[in-house]
């Protein structure tokens, strides 16, 4: 990952970046990421600049690895499909499961932390909040693209469909390699400030991809959970909903409760589909 991503940054992102905004980035430092509107094509600069760091860092790693160490076809192809239940309560629980985890996230944020951690976390706010504004339809589209497909796909073929499936072989203990797996996948992140909710996040996908054997559903799922937020913050922007899902505010208890009993819920249903058992919803 280390490699790619740095072949990535020298090779394409670096030149790419000068051609759109004139700046070079190792003089530039981190200006660029907690000023970027003060450099032109910024906002597209910035974002081919993740897409491509996504693709390298994680997407070609994972078909790399399969290629040269498990010898696998590097065409990701997965061999059967969940009945169509499993992906609508997928959908559901992922968008049910937001309140609860924005409490878990609020709780987290109240953990003591470095300061150098903080001050990381507030540059990415800051360019998080840059990133989504999406003033026309196709700047949307874009972003959707950017953050909600690339990562969900190449975030999924690494941290699921290769270091978790790597870390049960290791140790025959499905349970420790999806919850190792969610760990690695929320501390690459570097955002610590929401480190337990993401990696609980990542445990939910890495358990509907144990159960279901197909990595499209964890996939489905990352995606939608990426998909919905940026979806929200463009319609709030049109000022076609009023929902600001970048409230930092407290998540009302009950509301947190609500979710969590919806998610467990969808969750146990998903679980027994997919070991083919009947249920009822």
């Amino acid at each position: 990952m280390v490699v790619l991503s740095a072949f990535s940054q020298v090779a394409i992102i670096y030149p790419l970046v000068k051609a759109l905004t004139g700046v070079d980035m190792l003089e530039a430092g981190n200006g660029l990421f907690t000023n970027p509107s003060a450099y032109p094509h910024s906002w597209l600069a910035t974002m081919l600049l993740q897409a491509i760091n996504s693709l390298f860092s994680f997407t070609l790693t994972a078909l790399i690895y399969w290629y040269l160490v498990e010898k696998r076809n590097i065409i990701f192809v997965e061999k059967g499909s969940p009945d169509p239940l499993i992906w609508a309560a997928v959908l559901v629980l992922v968008i049910s499961y937001i309140p609860f985890n924005g409490l878990i996230f609020e709780y987290n944020q109240k953990l003591p932390l470095p300061e150098w951690m903080v001050r990381s976390e507030k540059q990415l706010e800051t360019l998080t909040k840059f990133l989504t504004q999406f003033p026309t339809f196709l700047h949307f589209l874009f972003g959707l693209f950017v953050i909600a497909v690339l990562p969900a796909l190449g975030e999924e073929l690494l941290f699921r469909g290769t270091l978790q499936k790597l870390f049960e072989r290791w140790w025959g203990r499905p349970h420790l390699a999806v919850w190792l797996a969610a760990a690695v996948f929320s501390a690459y992140h570097m955002q610590f400030m929401g480190f337990f909710p993401r990696m609980i996040l990542g445990a939910m996908f890495g358990y509907l991809y144990l159960w279901s054997g197909n990595l499209w559903v964890s996939i489905f799922a990352h995606f939608v959970n990426n998909g919905f937020v940026v979806l929200m913050i463009y319609l709030r922007g049109q000022k076609l909903v009023n929902i600001d899902v970048e409230n930092a505010e407290s998540v009302p208890l009950a509301s947190a409760l609500v979710s969590a009993v919806v998610a467990a819920s969808l969750m146990r249903i998903i679980y027994l589909r997919t070991q083919g058992r009947a249920t009822r919803i």
